[in-house]
């Protein structure tokens, strides 16, 4: 059996049609926005589900709008000049509708995390621990929180995402205040 010349160009022409087709296609998975980059230049935001492209002109970057959670421990010291570490965590979601803002202007999610929120959030909480003492630390964390969760959401004002909550999840403090 020999296959003649038609039928190889008949056969290349299908591949490559499969080839376009299915580089032509992409899905954006629930919880998450689509980026579209033309020649890596964000152009759009898609939501969730299927969607087409240009083949090998346009790609496709997720950005996840799902709650997201920040824990550091961070150095401090109370009201008393107590040296702590203070354990805190922060949950944060980006607006939906302005995914396409934040990559614009940040490269995504971890370049914005680590230039803009985790630095504020670092220095509001220690901002707010030395007004407290060990003592009020350890028995009202709430008051602390609030205050902190206050400071951030106002320093992020204007910035494309929300500040859900922030929890101090735990506070180590010298061995010999323990003791005593």
């Amino acid at each position: 059996m020999s296959i003649s010349k038609g039928q190889i160009i008949a056969l290349v022409s299908v591949l490559v049609l499969c080839v376009f087709g299915m580089s032509s296609c992409y899905t954006v998975e629930e919880g998450h926005v689509g980026i579209v980059k033309r020649f890596s230049e964000a152009k759009e935001q898609t939501s969730p589900g299927l969607h087409a492209k240009v083949p090998f002109v346009d790609t496709v970057e997720e950005i996840e709008i799902r709650t997201r959670k920040n824990v550091e421990q961070m150095p401090s010291s109370s009201k008393e000049q107590m040296p702590l570490t203070a354990e805190v965590s922060l949950n944060w979601t980006v607006h939906r509708d302005s995914a396409l803002d934040l990559y614009k202007k940040y490269g995504g999610l971890d370049q914005f995390e680590s230039r803009i929120l985790d630095p504020r959030f670092r220095a509001a909480t220690k901002d707010v621990l030395p007004h407290y003492t060990a003592e009020q630390l350890i028995q009202d964390r709430s008051r602390a929180v609030t205050e902190i969760e206050a400071a951030l959401t106002k320093d992020l004002d204007g910035y494309p995402v929300k500040i859900d909550s922030v929890q101090i999840e735990n506070i180590i403090l010298p061995a010999q205040y323990l003791i005593s």
